[in-house]
């Protein structure tokens, strides 16, 4: 059976299971049989226990502490054909249904009593069955070999040891198993587990990415709707006034004319910030500092006609206040209304709230400096 390239082991559990039929096709067959059984290349407790129990029959198990068996003859076979069934096969099988296989149907003796034995006595038929099944067989012909003497029966203690040793085997065995059960689901928890979070983590950024091109297709619209808008009261302008529009930062600053004082103070600093605060750091402080001179003095002394009047051709004027764009039309916020050569207050009694107020935004800006 090895060399037909069958393990050591499947070869003496054919054998073993096999050993009643004593063929090479019965344990062939009984192969075939099992070939999907997940132990049947296994050494089993059962199989070891089984070897055991049955005495050295066909197959004598050796050291199987390294995972293999050990398969030899149990006694020299010098069988040949012509030679009787052992006397321990004859006394064996059914006198009658001999008498009847031999002398009324014609089977050769030593065939019938090997199909009687090897069936157990079952029934006629069964031998019958059995001498049918077995006439090709290359052995049919060379007698049984002498069965192995019967086991001597244990003790009551030994049978309670000897089962529970096998008892304990078997724990043993489906101990590891459960062990191994365990382990290769927890294994595969842990594979779950970290295939769920990938999962959830390639969800969120599909759902990162939608948004900011959900949010990018908005802004686009907004800024398509936006110069659509913008155009549409372009064209409006031009139909109504027959030019095109003034700049934006124009208009506004047209629009910046028609609110409070203070909005207009906030405004005209906020754009000698946002022009001078990177250009010129240094000209922009002096141009505050002074401005918050101007509005001071106002504050101080609202009586004062000198404070109420300021000289355009005045060297610090000239040098700190006309070259930044967005002072002169802070001073005019502030009440300072343009004469042919200087900027005089409109009102008799400045708007002390006002100065306030500007002091405060301007002293904000310096901050910031």
């Amino acid at each position: 059976l090895t060399f037909r390239g069958n393990s050591r082991i499947l070869s003496a559990k054919a054998l073993h299971f096999t050993k009643g039929e004593g063929s090479l096709e019965a344990a062939e067959k009984w192969m075939e049989e099992h070939k999907g059984d997940t132990d049947v290349d296994k050494l089993t407790d059962e199989f070891l226990a089984s070897v055991e129990s049955s005495g050295s029959g066909d197959v004598v198990m050796a050291d199987a502490s390294g995972g293999d068996v050990e398969m030899v003859d149990a006694e020299p076979d010098d069988r040949k054909i012509g030679d009787p069934n052992p006397p321990e096969v004859k006394k064996m099988v059914h006198p009658e249904w001999l008498k009847e296989l031999t002398t009324e149907m014609g089977f050769p003796e030593l065939r019938a009593e090997k199909a009687l034995y090897c069936t157990e006595n079952a029934s006629l038929e069964a031998a019958i069955e059995w001498l049918t099944q077995h006439a090709e067989d290359a052995d049919i012909d060379l007698p049984l070999k002498k069965p192995a003497p019967p086991k001597p029966k244990m003790s009551k203690e030994e049978a309670q040891a000897k089962a529970a040793e096998l008892q304990k085997k078997i724990r043993e065995k489906k101990l590891q198993e459960e062990k191994l059960s365990e382990k290769e689901k927890e294994r595969q928890r842990v594979e779950s587990t970290k295939a769920m979070v990938e999962a959830s983590e390639r969800l969120k950024e599909e759902e990162r990415k939608r948004e900011i091109e959900r949010q990018r297709r908005e802004k686009e619209q907004a800024e398509k709707d936006r110069k659509e808008l913008k155009e549409k009261m372009r064209l409006d302008y031009i139909e109504r006034f027959g030019k095109e529009p003034p700049p934006e930062e124009e208009e506004h600053e047209k629009s910046i004319k028609e609110k409070s004082t203070k909005d207009q103070v906030a405004f005209y600093l906020g754009k000698l910030k946002k022009n001078y605060k990177d250009s010129n750091p240094e000209g922009l402080k002096t141009c505050l500092s002074t401005l918050k001179i101007y509005v001071k003095n106002l504050q101080d002394n609202p009586q004062d006609p000198k404070f109420k009047k300021l000289k355009l051709d005045n060297k610090a004027f000239q040098s700190r206040i006309a070259p930044f764009d967005g002072a002169i039309d802070f001073l005019d916020a502030m009440g300072f209304e343009k004469k042919e050569d200087c900027l005089e207050q409109r009102k008799s009694v400045p708007d002390g709230w006002l100065c306030g107020n500007a002091i405060k935004f301007i002293d904000l800006l310096l901050g910031q400096l």
